[in-house]
């Protein structure tokens, strides 16, 4: 028996931190807005209205202030926890559409669809869709495709082609796939690097269909394997198979840029305790234990003299207790950090990432006291979990961000994380 081949459907939510915003400000819908990032320094999302003014991802803020302010465009700062809990519910509705997704990104999600009972996947795009925005309130676009990189484009096509109301699909359809090919830019294509594709056009190929039709080896040499697996995904061949497996993580970096220039010693220790506790509460959360930690402190990218560094502290034996952790970063702050220069951004990043299971104890270690702090955390995150604040920390946090806390001075409320910021109806 042959086997089947697989059918994948990109989810892609449209503008979505823009469309986070508009769910609880529906007077804001068809209005320009864009949303800025940590210490509102530059510009992290758009609405289509803002990009057609020729705003563009990442600008600096300071250089568009004056366009936005003319066209009276709404600005939020970052408000990421809201986006994170958006970007869940969207994921909890697509898992039960198929069990089979890899979450891409926060907005992103594949599905393998092929063992569900669809007759017409454009239909069926079109109803999920509209389950999203019924349930959610964030518009999505969904491109259905038998390889991942076509389904991206036909997302794309769909975000950019009302008439197909929110779904477009290639699947079995030969014709609709050459349209979309033809459609897409080269540089577009999922895969295409922005170093890549002026190569591409200098060479004459100018569109996905131009790069479809590439010869293989000419495609290895030029492109390497990754460019040969593109141009076979384009012809409708599935060679980038779904990532389902909740690998561990390699990494895990907290850090933050700070809403004014930092050089107190103190101010920065209280910032880097902060982020190392809420590291440590995510890798217990994941049942991981870490076998190093980097402190790492940055100055302003404009001072005439750049300022900063990182340090990596070995942890021996690995471990994810806060306490722990915390003293071996400010071990690390303590040889990083020089008086004579201030810094803007500060973080840890958690290495060497294993399994719980995985721990080893060294020769005569301390079982009692090891189960000790194992069971102190585990209270300390019933605690936390149970109020749905960090109540229970570290005496060197700074649970209140005094020093460091960013500017964001147009974030939104916390509409769906904290009961206090929930809307309130007036009769």
């Amino acid at each position: 028996m042959a086997a089947v081949k697989p059918i994948y459907a990109l989810v892609d939510c449209n503008n979505f931190f823009v469309s986070c915003e508009r769910v609880f400000r529906p007077d804001l819908w068809n209005k320009p807005v864009c949303v800025l990032s940590n210490n509102d320094g530059c510009i992290v999302a758009r609405s289509n209205e803002v990009k057609a003014m020729g705003v563009k991802m990442g600008a600096p803020y300071f250089e568009m202030r004056d366009i936005l302010t003319r066209n009276n465009v709404t600005l939020f700062s970052g408000n990421f926890a809201l986006y994170g809990d958006f970007s869940q519910r969207v994921v909890q509705i697509l898992k039960q559409e198929s069990p089979n997704i890899e979450v891409y990104s926060v907005d992103e999600s594949f599905l393998e669809i092929s063992g569900l009972p669809i007759k017409d996947y454009s239909e069926w795009g079109r109803q999920l869709s509209a389950r999203v925005f019924k349930n959610i309130g964030i518009p999505v676009s969904v491109g259905i495709a038998p390889s991942k990189t076509l389904a991206k484009a036909a997302a794309d096509f769909a975000k950019k082609n009302p008439d197909v109301q929110g779904a477009f699909s290639v699947a079995g359809n030969d014709s609709e796939r050459e349209r979309l090919l033809r459609w897409l830019p080269v540089g577009d294509v999922w895969g295409v690097g922005w170093r890549t594709a002026p190569k591409l056009i200098g060479r004459g190929i100018r569109t996905a269909y131009d790069l479809s039709k590439a010869d293989l080896t000419w495609a290895q040499n030029q492109l390497s394997i990754r460019g040969v697996k593109t141009v076979r995904e384009l012809r409708g061949e599935s060679c980038i198979s779904l990532d389902v497996n909740d690998e561990l993580q390699k990494t895990m970096t907290r850090s933050r840029s700070f809403g004014h220039t930092i050089r107190n010693y103190f101010e920065l220790e209280a910032a880097i305790a902060t982020f190392t506790a809420q590291a440590a509460a995510k890798l217990r959360d994941k049942k991981e234990i870490a076998g190093s930690i980097t402190v790492f402190l940055y100055g302003s990218k404009h001072a005439e003299v750049r300022s900063g560094g990182s340090l990596e502290v070995k942890l021996m034996p690995p471990t994810n207790h806060t306490g722990q952790l915390i003293n071996s970063a400010l071990q690390g702050l303590q040889k990083v950090y020089d008086q004579d220069f201030g810094y803007k951004k500060a973080g840890v990043t958690l290495t060497n990432l294993l399994p719980e299971s995985a721990r080893q104890l060294e020769l005569g270690a301390d079982t009692k006291k090891l189960d000790k702090h194992i069971k102190l955390m585990q209270t300390v995150d019933l605690i936390n979990r149970s109020v749905g604040a960090r109540l229970v920390r570290h005496a060197s946090e700074d649970p209140m961000r005094t020093y460091w806390f960013s500017r964001k001075q147009l974030k939104s409320p916390a509409y769906t994380t904290s009961w206090s910021e929930l809307p309130v109806i007036k009769r």
